[in-house]
């Protein structure tokens, strides 16, 4: 069996990772700067609490898939990069709504493409080491 660092899904998910421990600093230091950055600027300053709940989630995710990464478990961050289309997509759709600059919506669409990269890397790499052991 091969080295999982010898994947390139590993380290676009250990990428995935210091992004979100990135952004749920971010989040706390600058959460109005942050929030302007993610394409959905506060509208009063009592809405900080809902950008700290955004870097407390951000802060979990880059926890957990520090986890798998550290355990070498490609299943899971298989699963859950999977899982995680969810959010760069809400990203996107929430972004258009805002009526958000092109720039900030591209970057979304980049990172959704970044994470489903990062999956099929991680399931062809999966596919590889064992062929007949693949999840269905």
């Amino acid at each position: 069996m091969h080295s999982v660092l010898k994947s390139p899904g590993y380290w676009l998910a250990a990428v995935m990772a210091a992004s979100q421990f990135v952004n749920a600093l971010r989040a706390f230091v600058d959460p109005i700067g942050f929030a302007t950055y993610m394409g959905l600027p506060l509208v009063a300053q009592q809405d900080i609490g809902f950008v700290q709940v955004y870097g407390l989630r951000a802060l979990f995710i880059a926890l957990l898939v520090g986890v798998f990464l550290y355990l070498r478990n490609m299943q899971a961050l298989q699963w859950t990069a999977i899982a995680a289309l969810v959010m760069p997509l809400g990203d996107v759709l929430l972004t258009i709504n805002a009526d958000a600059t092109t720039a900030t919506i591209t970057r979304h669409l980049l990172i959704l493409s970044v994470v489903a990269a990062t999956a099929w890397l991680i399931y062809r790499w999966r596919a590889r080491q064992a062929p007949d052991a693949q999840d269905p």
